[in-house]
Order: C-alpha cells, then structure tokens, then sequence
C-alpha cells in the first residue's frame, strides 16, 4: 500500500538550520515546495522527521502567519484525506499519517482561533471528519517502541479541544464533542490508555464547558452515560473486555473531575464539579 504522500526528503541538517535561524525560508527554496515535503513526513516512522522536524516546523510556519486562507483550504483538504488512509487497521504503520493529520488540524484550529483564517463551512467539515475519525480509528496504541508516539486518541482530544474554543461552534456541536467521547470510551474494550489520554480528553472537556453553552440537563444525561451505559459494569472487574472499557471510564471521569475543581467558580461550576463528583463516587464494577 502506497502512502499517498510519498514525497521526497531532505537533510535532518537542512531542517535543523532553518530552526537556527528562526524557521526562515531558505534562498532557493519555496514554502510551498518545503510545506510538501513536511507533509510527506507525516507517516514516517522515524520520530525525528515526524515529530521533531514536521509538526515543530509547521507549527513554527503557522504562528508566523506564513500561510495565506488559500494555503490552508489546501491543507485542510490533504489533512482530511489522509484520516481516510488506512483506517481500520490496529498494527500498521498507516496509523501515523492520521494521528500526525489529526495533530496538524489542531495546530490549524489552534493557530486559527487567535488569527482566523477559516471561515465556518471549512471549521464545521474538520468537526464533522474529526468526529468519523474518533469512531473509525482502531489502532489505539500510545508510544510505539523505535517508532514513536502514534498517540491517536490523545491528538483527536487535542483537536476537540480547539474545536470547543472556536468561534464558530455552538451547544449542538458541543454536545456532539461530549457524546463523541462518551462513546468512545464506553467501548474501548480492547485496550487500556495509560499514555495520559484521560487528561487530554480531560482537558477537551473542559474547552467544551467553558463556552457555557451546554445545559445542566444535557450534563446530568451525559455523564449518566458512563455510569448506566447500555452494557452493564457488572463484572467489569471480571470480564477482561469489560474491565478496560471500565477503567478508561473511570480515570477519565477523575481527571475531569480534578480539572473541574471550582476554585473562586460561580455556582454553576459548583454545580458542576458536583455532578461530575457524583458520577465518580456512582461508577462502580458491582
């Protein structure tokens, strides 16, 4: 299988010296022409491309302002595609074009949220696709020994986290954010997130319920959705599919609730760290 942005690489050196020098555009060479090429080390397996040159790089570009609205609809467009490629698969190296795709739209969103660029139809396509690919991914692997962070749940938590901020979202995709997650976890039956996802997601939650847009109500039903699931925690602690799914909930369910203490909060955030606490003290394998 073909990686859809097979294109070609330079030097490790090369890119170190434009870091040394403030991520300026080297003589002879074109942003456009150097972005593809970042683009192409999306699915490395080798972490320094990956991690430390392409998304350190392009994060760099971004907050620079280099890209113009037009750059960004183009990246926008590949980015998307690429959460398409390889799907389905759980060991496969295919997982790092997405997870990486997935991180570049929230340095976009990110980026985006302090200089808009985008405009809503462009925000609400990236929603809509970053919620699929919260469903559709099933490699849930954290650290990759020699290959690095793959880290998928951890970097779609990080762009519902900038999705929650943007001027361009409301209750109704606030809630999609919330039950998207809630599903999530509720049937990760096979796998144990111990590579500190619960506090991305965490921290996404948050984003979300700073908008104020949700009602208490809303709350009340969603996290109810993790203590009274459809299939019951009855045995959770006996039935190994049942005990992942189970503990994911739960350390998730006590990082919001550590990220929720309402220090100086108005009531309302009382009133919510309260329900947060009561789902707590209920989750329980009997």
């Amino acid at each position: 299988m073909k990686s859809p942005t097979g294109f070609s690489s330079l030097d490790k050196e090369f890119w170190s010296s434009i870091a040394k020098n403030d991520y300026k555009i080297p003589e002879d060479h074109l942003l456009e022409e150097l972005t593809e090429t970042l683009f192409g080390y999306l699915g490395s397996t080798d972490p320094e491309l990956r991690d430390d040159i392409a998304y350190i790089v392009y994060a760099n570009w971004l907050k620079r302002g280099m890209y113009s609205a037009d750059d960004l609809r183009s990246h926008v467009g590949k980015l998307l595609s690429n959460l398409e490629y390889g799907i389905g698969e759980t060991e496969s190296d295919s997982v790092f074009l997405r997870t990486f795709s997935i991180l570049f739209l929230a340095e976009i969103i990110h980026n985006d949220n302090k200089k808009p660029l985008l405009d809503e139809e462009q925000i609400q396509s990236i929603l809509e696709k970053g919620l699929w690919y919260l469903e559709a991914e099933k490699d849930p692997r954290g650290h990759v020994p020699i290959k690095g962070w793959a880290h998928a749940l951890a970097h779609t938590a990080d762009l519902m986290l900038v999705l929650g901020k943007n001027r361009f979202t409301g209750k109704e995709d606030h809630e999609k954010i919330l039950r998207g997650i809630a599903d999530k976890l509720i049937r990760s039956t096979d796998w144990v997130y111990i590579h500190g996802e619960d506090e991305r997601l965490a921290n996404a939650v948050m984003a979300v319920l700073q908008r104020d847009t949700l009602s208490m109500e809303f709350l009340e039903s969603w996290l109810k959705s993790f203590t009274d699931p459809e299939e019951s925690w009855k045995g959770a602690y006996i039935d190994e599919e049942q005990a992942r799914s189970f503990h994911n909930v739960r350390n998730f369910l006590r990082s919001i609730l550590v990220t929720s203490l309402p220090a100086n909060g108005t009531t309302e955030k009382e009133e919510i760290h309260g329900l947060i606490m009561e789902a707590v003290n209920t989750l329980a394998p009997y």
